[in-house]
C-alpha cells in the first residue's frame, strides 16, 4: 500500500523548489567549483510497513556521507528571496550510507538542486535535494533524497548566495530534516514505500 504523507510543518524552501520548479533548468556557470560537505545524521523515524528495507535501518542508526555542489553555479530563480542551483551533470550530488545501504544521485541522470532561501515570509532555509537516484542493492528506488535546515528568526543568511563553507548548525533548526524516500515500484498506483527522516548531526567542508 503506498503511503501517503502531507507535512505539517510550513517548509518554504521545500514548497518552492518542488512547486515552483517542477522543470529543473540548466545552470550556467563560468567555471566548476566544487563544494563537498561531509554530514553525520542519526536516524529519527524509520516507516517501512511493508518491510521493504528488511529492518536494515532503525531509529538510532548512524548516516554518513558527503554532498557535492558547484559554488560557481548560476541562480535560476527569479526571486530575490530564493536561490535555485540547479547540477545535471557530475561529481554533484549526493551519496549516504546507512545500514548497509547506499542511497546517491545517480550520475549518468543527475538532477540536483541546492537552494537558499533568505528572508521569505521572515525565514531562512538551506535545502538540497536530489530527484534522480541510485536503486538500492535489493533493486527498491529511491524517489528522494532530501535535507533541509530552517530559520523562523531568519538570520541564518545574509544572501542567497552559494556558501562556500558547511552550513553552521547551531544557527538553524532542523525541522525537516534529512529524508530518504523509496518504493519498490515508480508507478503511482498501487505498490509500498518507505520513509525515514534523520537529523544532522555534523556538517564539515572537506579539503581539496
Amino acid at each position: 500500500m503506498r503511503i501517503q504523507r502531507l507535512l505539517a510543518v510550513s517548509l518554504v524552501a521545500f514548497m518552492v523548489s518542488v512547486l515552483g520548479s517542477i522543470t529543473p533548468q540548466q545552470a550556467v556557470a563560468a567555471s566548476d567549483s566544487p563544494i563537498t560537505i561531509a554530514i553525520t545524521a542519526t536516524v529519527q523515524t524509520v516507516d517501512d510497513h511493508a518491510n521493504l528495507l528488511n529492518g536494515a535501518i532503525q531509529p538510532g542508526d548512524t548516516v554518513t556521507g558527503t554532498y557535492t555542489y558547484n559554488a560557481a553555479a548560476s541562480d535560476t530563480n527569479s526571486l530575490p528571496t530564493v536561490g535555485d542551483y540547479w547540477h545535471t551533470t557530475t561529481p554533484y550530488g549526493v551519496s549516504l550510507n546507512v545500514g548497509g545501504r547506499v542511497f546517491e544521485t545517480d550520475p549518468q541522470n543527475v538532477s540536483f538542486l541546492v537552494e537558499l532561501v533568505n528572508d521569505h515570509n521572515g525565514r531562512d532555509n538551506y535545502l538540497f535535494r536530489s530527484y534522480n537516484n541510485r536503486r538500492l542493492s535489493n533493486g527498491l528506488y529511491v524517489t528522494h533524497i532530501a535535507w533541509q535546515l530552517d530559520d523562523p528568526t531568519h538570520t541564518a543568511l545574509k544572501s542567497t548566495a552559494l556558501p562556500k563553507t558547511a552550513p553552521r548548525l547551531s544557527s538553524w533548526q532542523s525541522l525537516f530534516g534529512l529524508t530518504l524516500e523509496g518504493s519498490d515500484t515508480l508507478s503511482s498506483w498501487g505498490g509500498n514505500d518507505f520513509f525515514i527522516r534523520a537529523h544532522v548531526t555534523q556538517a564539515q567542508k572537506i579539503t581539496r
